[in-house]
């Protein structure tokens, strides 16, 4: 049987390794503690954050289906927030989700999709995969020099900048992953004993240092426990990813503050969390990233923009060419 190695464990990775697992054998590398990627929550008891993505539309048809079982298992919720916009502190627009496009969310936090996709694999977390090398198959070798040999396939499923490092420049697409660029994000995690009196309970937010407001513990099937979950804008967040993360927290809450007209450094709970690459810099179609002769392939949401869908899309696009090949 055809043995795949699969590099990243978000919904990319556990996504292709998922529509593989009936046609291969499956190996996941993760270098975190835990599956999820972007889809990640942070405990931190009693309080309970979704620090990733914040929720994700279905547009495509494929990709409704693919998570109407996690819809019916009560995995996946739509959550009909109160939604603004604000231009800086002023709010410019207002509407309810119920009324809009579906927007979803993991429930009882976003990396329950993950760990669902994740059931059943094989799964090496805290394995860092820092090159490759090629003989009669792939080997791999993480961080601490453990080897994993004899893969007929190895498939990236990490960010852009992260995967042109791995790859080898022979790659047939080497050149093309190069030149996406991600960009960073900062994720502001407060959490109160006492609620905001907020009348929203999700806001973009434009021409600011920050990006993105919301209740999180209003979305379905959350904690009571109240917070607050904030993003900033990617321009900030460029400008400041080597910062003393103290000086970054203290701005992203005094910027909060201003916008909502509520004093948020009363937090019980605070602390923030840098993404180096959270979003691409330009949203953009990418050709499948498979190589056929080296038997390398690439997939991500930077393939197709940077959106959660654009993740799973990315994986089912390759997937239907690997099966082409018949493997």
């Amino acid at each position: 049987m055809t043995k795949i190695a699969i590099i990243g464990a978000g919904l990319s990775g556990l996504s292709i390794a998922h529509l593989l697992k009936d046609y291969a054998q499956i190996t996941v590398f993760e270098k975190a503690r835990g599956v999820s990627g972007r889809l990640s929550t942070r405990r931190a008891e009693p309080y309970v954050f979704d620090h990733g993505a914040q929720y994700f539309t279905a547009r495509t048809q494929v990709f409704q289906d693919f998570i109407q079982p996690f819809i019916k298992q009560g995995i996946i919720e739509r959550w009909n927030a109160r939604y603004v916009k604000f231009d800086d502190d002023e709010i410019v627009e207002q509407k309810n989700w119920v009324d809009d496009e579906p927007r979803y969310v993991g429930v009882p936090q976003m990396n329950k999709v993950a760990k669902y996709l994740a059931a059943g694999l094989n799964v090496h977390v805290n394995t860092r995969i820092v090159s490759l090398e090629h003989e009669k198959s792939w080997k791999l070798i993480d961080e601490k020099g453990h080897l994993y040999n004899d893969f007929d396939w190895v498939i990236s499923a990490v960010p852009s900048p992260q995967a042109a490092e791995l790859l080898p420049s022979a790659f047939a697409y080497h050149a093309n992953i190069c030149a996406i660029e991600m960009r960073a994000c900062f994720s502001l995690m407060l959490g109160f004993s006492e609620r905001l009196p907020l009348d929203f309970e999700a806001a973009h937010v434009t021409n600011s240092d920050l990006s993105w407001i919301a209740i999180n513990s209003q979305k379905p099937g959350r904690v009571d426990q109240y917070t607050l979950m904030v993003h900033s804008s990617g321009d900030y967040a460029e400008a400041h990813i080597d910062d003393d993360r103290e000086a970054v927290m203290q701005h992203l809450i005094a910027q909060t503050s201003r916008i909502i007209g509520h004093d948020v450094s009363t937090a019980d709970y605070k602390t923030v969390h840098g993404w180096r690459y959270a979003n691409n810099a330009k949203r953009e179609i990418s050709p499948v990233f498979l190589d056929q002769n080296l038997k390398l392939a690439a997939c991500g949401d930077w393939c197709l923009g940077g959106r959660v869908e654009g993740a799973f899309t990315s994986s089912h696009r390759l997937f239907c060419a690997m099966r082409e090949l018949a493997l």
